[in-house]
């Protein structure tokens, strides 16, 4: 599948798995890595951002997050590498909550690529894209067979139901609603 996400060239699309062997090699080690610990949970997103898992690979992460070691702790011996050290406040958010889960969920987006505009800004994916990107996610939940799907913004929400994702639930993104995500995760998962 990573050579496919690879291989795709898509207008007005970053393909940052083609432009990046690091990349590649994060997002790899990442699905192995879950192989092996079987998560019960899987948080689907919108698309990757500009500033965290178009620098690493990996969805819902940032450079610092992983220059930090942050990951470590859910994948032991498993040492993803980055460029830079580019903090994104939305993994931020996220992993800080993940942190008190036994285990990571498997985080991935409904389009993998990062649609974005002529400045290189995020933008929302088109509805071909979506479908494009529906081969990915079912393959990446076919991985993972029971995992309980949580949809992560409004967006991932739609995108959800319009693919015929069955969510068990659902989270507001974290980008200028962290404390109610925060509050949200604390209810799903601890009470």
């Amino acid at each position: 599948m990573v050579d496919w996400l690879a291989s795709q060239d898509l207008p007005e699309v970053g393909n940052f798995y083609a432009d990046s062997d690091m990349r590649r090699l994060n997002l790899v080690k990442y699905i192995n890595a879950l192989f092996w610990i079987k998560p019960d949970w899987m948080f689907i997103g919108e698309a990757p951002g500009v500033h965290g898992c178009v620098k690493t690979g990996i969805p819902f992460t940032s450079e610092r997050l992983i220059q930090e070691r942050r990951l470590e702790r859910h994948f032991p011996g498993t040492r993803f590498v980055v460029e830079g050290n580019k903090s994104e406040a939305s993994a931020t958010v996220i992993w800080g909550a993940v942190d008190r889960l036994s285990k990571p969920p498997v985080m991935w987006n409904a389009f993998p690529l990062h649609p974005r505009k002529k400045d290189g800004s995020n933008r929302t994916p088109t509805s071909t894209e979506l479908e494009m990107g529906l081969y990915a996610l079912s393959t990446v939940m076919d991985l993972f067979p029971g995992v309980k799907v949580i949809s992560v913004g409004k967006k991932a929400e739609k995108v959800c139901k319009k693919i015929g994702v069955q969510t068990a639930g659902h989270l507001i993104h974290p980008s200028y609603h962290a404390k109610e995500f925060r509050e949200q995760f604390e209810t799903h998962f601890f009470n």
